[in-house]
């Protein structure tokens, strides 16, 4: 009969060369921005979506170079490179009435878990800091393909996710009340990436 501490030695020796093995076969792909997009759509006047999209970030995806399959993912995304269109709207985005890109100049996002829900189908969860608070959010997505374009590229691989947070839990807080009822801005907003990266 094994005892408990060679059970426990056993244990451990199996979760190390396991934890050794992912390593062995994690890869890092760097977002190529020109073929990414990291933004979000928030109601304005209760009944269309304006879109918001953020130009500059460092981000990196980690994947299992074999399986191909999601590891992790760690972004940096720069405030004040918020556009959705219009001068006006983007300097009061940016101003302390909501992002305070001058105080806060950047939204860190850091994933703790995947879980493979489907063939090609994942959830990520992870910790989402804006203005300094940090809220554990959870992404839903989809592998959407590899390719190894050789001196078009090379190895690429692409990803969708979505997430839906509540801009209040950030203090991103500032609206207007509609003379008709409802708000100016909704306080709901739907995170949306789709992103190609690149084996670094």
């Amino acid at each position: 009969m094994i005892s408990i501490k060679k059970y426990s030695l056993l244990i451990s020796t199996i979760l190390l060369l396991t934890f050794n093995n992912v390593i062995a076969h994690a890869s890092t792909y760097i977002t190529d921005s020109v073929h990414t997009s990291i933004g979000s759509n928030v109601k304005y006047l209760m009944i269309t979506d304006v879109f918001g999209q953020f130009k500059t970030y460092d981000a990196k995806v980690e994947i299992d170079e074999t399986t191909k399959e999601l590891i992790g993912v760690e972004a940096n995304i720069k405030v004040a490179s918020l556009t959705t269109e219009n001068t006006k709207r983007d300097g009061h985005l940016k101003s302390p009435d909501f992002f305070d890109a001058t105080k806060f100049p950047s939204i860190i996002f850091k994933s703790k878990e995947v879980k493979k829900l489907a063939e090609n189908k994942y959830e990520m969860i992870g910790d989402l800091t804006i203005k300094g608070i940090t809220k554990t959010i959870t992404l839903k997505g989809e592998y959407t393909g590899f390719i190894d374009a050789g001196k078009m590229g090379g190895k690429r691989i692409g990803y969708t996710a979505e997430a839906i947070i509540n801009r209040q839990d950030f203090d991103v807080n500032w609206n207007r009340k509609l003379d008709q009822g409802g708000v100016l801005v909704g306080n709901e907003v739907v995170i949306e990436l789709k992103i190609q990266a690149a084996a670094s």
